[in-house]
């Protein structure tokens, strides 16, 4: 079974020296509070946009640009251009840097309020940059304990890297990731990127079974989906507890229109690429069963594999019976991280 808890250890501190902190407040101070009132002049803008706006980490990486002169949707597309200007999905390390700076700094800020909320411009464009890193997403949240190199990099002295096939992995703290992933979930939109990420990332980790797959090569990827899909089960029953019944209908309905394309998009064959097969049959099929389809969605996903495999269920049925205890794992690690940071868990855990 995978472990999606991070270790539990004291928390060192991220943000810059003292000494550069207090020479940005004097050049808030000067600027007066016209900087203050452009970030947090879009209405529902909340107090991340001028957070991330006036955060060195922030300043140095959007530099040129004068980030603690931006509105918050100026400064939503600013982080997206330095984070992943094309949405490919690959990044440089300086890419991957402003993506990691992002998550400590929004996860400092919700550590100095003890809420894990974000204004609403930016919730899904940070979902979006999630998404394009969705690699270091799903291993942040069920490989965590178990990769050495990602708790190596992880901690305030690491940083990106590249790893043995060249590629930039970017790392974070695990509950730092969950409480920005809880944080935009407010948005039916941006849950839905988060999930639809999700969805591709664990069908990849499903397509490696194969027929005669057996042991481990069957329950872990099994477990892992579980693990990854129940935290995001819990983020959404964080969003509804505080909702009421036409809020919550509402926020159902924009997610499941947000998974589900209308059957715009072509499914390939399972042989041509297997992983898109198994999760565009899921998410084609989501628009039949609705929101509670997603309270099922490893389970129909290994289903779709089973029939594309000619797979017997009975095959998997160990595996599938071990997924509500791994979904737990999933539950239990957005619970730990709202407690650490003073905000405990609205809704009941079932």
């Amino acid at each position: 079974m995978t472990n999606s808890q991070a270790p539990s250890a004291p928390r060192a501190s991220r943000r810059p020296p003292a000494r550069v902190l207090a020479a940005g407040a004097a050049v808030v101070l000067a600027a007066g509070v016209g900087t203050w009132l452009a970030v947090r002049s879009d209405g529902d803008a909340g107090p991340s946009c001028a957070t991330v706006a006036k955060d060195p980490r922030i300043q140095k990486d959007l530099a040129p640009a004068d980030a603690s002169g931006m509105n918050c949707q100026e400064l939503a597309a600013a982080l997206k251009k330095a984070a992943a200007p094309d949405g490919s999905g690959r990044h440089t390390l300086e890419q991957a840097g402003v993506m990691r700076d992002l998550v400590n700094t929004l996860d400092d800020d919700f550590r100095d309020r003890s809420r894990a909320d974000i204004a609403a411009p930016l919730r899904e464009p940070v979902a979006e940059l999630l998404a394009d890193y969705s690699t270091d997403m799903h291993t942040m949240l069920v490989h965590y304990a178990d990769s050495t190199a990602y708790l190596r990099h992880a901690g305030p002295n690491g940083g990106p890297w590249r790893d043995e096939k060249g590629v930039v992995r970017m790392p974070v703290e695990n509950q730092s990731l969950i409480l920005v992933m809880r944080a935009v979930s407010d948005d039916p939109a941006a849950y839905a990127t988060l999930r639809k990420a999700e969805t591709g990332r664990s069908a990849e980790d499903l397509a490696r079974i194969s027929r005669t797959s057996a042991g481990d090569a069957v329950s872990v990827p099994v477990s892992a989906t579980a693990t990854a899909l129940g935290l995001l089960d819990a983020m959404a029953d964080e969003v509804l507890a505080s909702r009421s019944k036409s809020e919550a209908d509402r926020w159902k309905a924009e997610v499941v229109k947000g998974l589900s394309d209308g059957g715009a998009s072509e499914v390939p064959a399972f042989s041509a690429d297997p992983a898109r097969y198994i999760a565009g049959t899921w998410e084609r099929g989501i628009g039949n069963g609705g929101y509670p389809a997603l309270r099922k969605q490893t389970e129909e996903m290994v289903g779709v594999l089973v029939q594309a495999t000619g797979r017997t269920a009975e095959s998997v049925a160990e595996p599938l019976r071990q997924v509500t205890i791994s979904a737990r794992g999933g539950k239990d690690a957005l619970d730990e991280a709202l407690i650490n940071i003073g905000a405990p868990p609205r809704s009941p855990r079932t």
